[in-house]
């Protein structure tokens, strides 16, 4: 097989339910690197949340805040950021609502609320530590993505008062916020140029929303097989459940191991 570019979502796709990697994922990855693959981990999440994963995994190629951030081999080729004003904005929508916002930077994330039950339940499903309380800190930093806790629902209000900002759903409660255009696809564009690539040197797989994009515009997008229904109609092909080595099983239909 001529060499691809591979990349991995995290959670529900590297990482099971119990933000565990199932036996056999981190040699596979390691053998389809050996056999010449670039590997590339593309997530919604920040690039220190990732840190222990991109670790075990002997890598240092990463898109995370689905696509604000993108980095090559310990290069950083693009970061992106929020306008303040429309974190101002979003900010003050957001309070008359009674709903909390998490803000993301380089080094951490923010509330501007504390010890509410929505952060919690959320940020606690990815087993990370719960982030700490500054009101205004988005003011004086710049930030990569932001979090909204909210409903479906209410998630609509959000998305029709904010027409420049993207809202993508990643648990019952939360949204990840970002500007309009920014996805994990244009991530992949970004470091595909790059590198002198065109998508249909790419593979992708995932399982979320936020996954939809990346597997539409790669060469392959293959779905794990607990993805959401939206994804995996759109996926060359659907795998197993990340837990019955559907990561493993779909690298070696594809011939990557």
């Amino acid at each position: 097989m001529v060499n691809k570019v591979l990349f991995f979502d995290i959670d529900g796709t590297i990482l099971d339910n119990d933000k565990n990697i199932p036996p056999g994922v981190v040699e596979s990855i390691q053998q389809a690197r050996a056999n010449g693959h670039e590997i590339v981990i593309s997530t919604g999440r920040a690039p220190f949340t990732a840190n222990s994963i991109l670790e075990q995994l002997k890598i240092d190629s990463f898109i995370c805040y689905n696509g604000q951030i993108v980095q090559l081999q310990g290069k950083i080729i693009h970061k992106g950021i929020i306008d303040t004003t429309e974190l101002q904005n979003l900010t003050d929508f957001a309070m008359e609502r009674e709903q909390p916002i998490v803000y993301m930077d380089d080094v951490e994330f923010v509330s501007n609320v504390p010890d509410h039950e929505d952060i919690y339940e959320s940020i606690s499903s990815l087993k990370m530590a719960l982030p700490r309380t500054e009101e205004n800190f988005f003011l004086t930093n710049d930030i990569h993505q932001a979090l909204i806790f909210c409903d479906m629902d209410v998630q609509k209000k959000y998305e029709k008062a904010f027409p420049n900002l993207k809202f993508v759903r990643w648990h019952r409660v939360s949204c990840d916020v970002l500007p309009q255009g920014v996805s994990k696809a244009k991530g992949i564009e970004l470091l595909l140029r790059y590198m002198n690539k065109t998508p249909d040197d790419a593979i992708a797989f995932g399982d979320g929303f936020n996954d939809i994009e990346m597997l539409q515009y790669v060469g392959t997008g293959v779905a794990m097989g607990n993805a959401v229904e939206e994804l995996k109609n759109c996926a060359t092909f659907v795998t197993d459940h990340v837990s019955e080595n559907g990561l493993v099983n779909a690298m070696k239909k594809l011939q990557l191991i």
